[in-house]
């Protein structure tokens, strides 16, 4: 609270990165808020005016028809909780991208590196379970360790990202300064925080 004031932000980040949210599903947490239905009804349809689809409801008691499932940890809570297998473990493998990643393409590589031997353009996403590599220019969005990897890296030789991100870590460009705009970067993960140097 005030929502007006977190709508604002919404837009501003939408402003940034139109296409931030574009297919995908977001769970939205109310633990902090604690919307009365009707209030929660007016969230969500502001949500969906912004293209944003609401995949389900966490940090809330709220069991009305016609909104999304509730869920806890991800998971809908109507369901019930049997004893899971551990998953297998996931064949390593690369991938390498020839050329460059255009405006609105989104790469998904959950199972190890990718590489991209020209630059991911604004608009364009690159979503890798280990590292990332990027012989030219990093202008959309990065994200790396998906599949809980803190130890993946992201390097790039031209540094102008819209977003990053490192297992369940993210930072937006207003987040990152302006004093590796231009230059050859890696950014890691160090002691739970996002760290970024220079690659010169």
């Amino acid at each position: 609270m005030p929502l007006a004031d977190w709508f604002a932000g919404l837009d501003a980040a939408l402003r940034r990165s139109p296409t931030l949210f574009d297919g995908r599903a977001v769970i939205l947490d109310l633990a902090a808020l604690q919307p009365e239905p009707e209030a929660l009804r007016t969230i969500l349809a502001d949500l969906r005016q912004r293209r944003i689809r609401i995949l389900g409801l966490e940090g809330a008691e709220i069991g009305d028809d016609g909104l999304p499932p509730l869920l806890a940890n991800g998971r809908p809570t109507k369901n019930l909780d049997l004893p899971a297998l551990p998953p297998a473990e996931p064949e390593t493998t690369s991938l390498t991208i020839e050329g460059s990643v255009r405006s609105g393409q989104s790469i998904v590589h959950r199972t190890g590196d990718v590489t991209v031997m020209g630059s991911v353009s604004s608009g364009a996403e690159i979503l890798a379970g280990g590292s990332i590599h990027i012989y030219g220019a990093l202008r959309g969005r990065a994200i790396a360790g998906a599949a809980r990897n803190p130890r993946a890296r992201i390097c790039c030789r031209k540094f102008e990202p819209e977003l990053l991100g490192i297992d369940r870590l993210v930072r937006t460009a207003e987040d990152m300064g302006s004093h590796l705009r231009g230059r050859p970067a890696q950014i890691w993960l160090d002691g739970g925080a996002i760290r970024m140097a220079s690659l010169d």
